[in-house]
């Protein structure tokens, strides 16, 4: 077998994007089908009137691993609770065995882990599909809405663009 072929051959830690507060029922439903998950949770304290209560809370909300082969992904697409399975630039995203062994150290240790955007002020990123393809710009504003601005050198425009619409590659930070 070739290298390259052998490479898409083995099982990979791909990611399942659940509905709010489902990954426990994505994470047992997988584990029901005899598929190898991780879900990761720390313990949290929340406050209530007159105690205190200790919790189990998602590491990072939303997301289940799945050790699969990328040929079975359709198999657990339509689990109840899923949503699908995270993608970037068309190809189904995932992680390396390391770094679920990371994030298995951090959910143990209860260390408090949350998701930002990469796309901070000064980023130089090149849109690689759509109609501004092959543009260059720099991110002019750090936002947590959906949208952003890119400085061009399309006569001096700022292009506000939706996130979910960009596919991009960073070509500077």
């Amino acid at each position: 077998m070739k290298d390259k072929e052998k490479h898409r051959a083995d099982k990979k830690w791909f990611i399942i994007c659940t509905k709010p507060r489902k990954e426990t029922l994505v994470f047992n439903e997988l584990l029901n089908q005899g598929v190898e998950a991780k879900f990761f949770r720390q313990e949290s304290l929340i406050c209530r009137k007159n105690f205190y209560k200790k919790v189990l809370k998602p590491l990072i909300s939303n997301y289940v691993f799945v050790h699969i082969f990328e040929k079975d992904i359709y198999k657990y697409q339509y689990l109840p609770g899923s949503v699908k399975f995270l993608q970037f630039n068309n190809t189904f995203g995932y992680l390396t065995s390391s770094e679920i062994n990371f994030l298995e150290t951090l959910s143990r240790h209860n260390y408090q882990v949350s998701l930002c955007d990469k796309l901070v002020d000064g980023i130089k990123i090149e849109i690689t599909q759509g109609v501004f393809k092959g543009v260059l710009g720099f991110v002019r504003t750090k936002s947590s809405s959906k949208e952003i601005y890119i400085d061009c050198s399309l006569q001096n425009m700022a292009i506000l663009i939706r996130k979910e619409n960009l596919i991009f590659k960073i070509i500077e930070s």
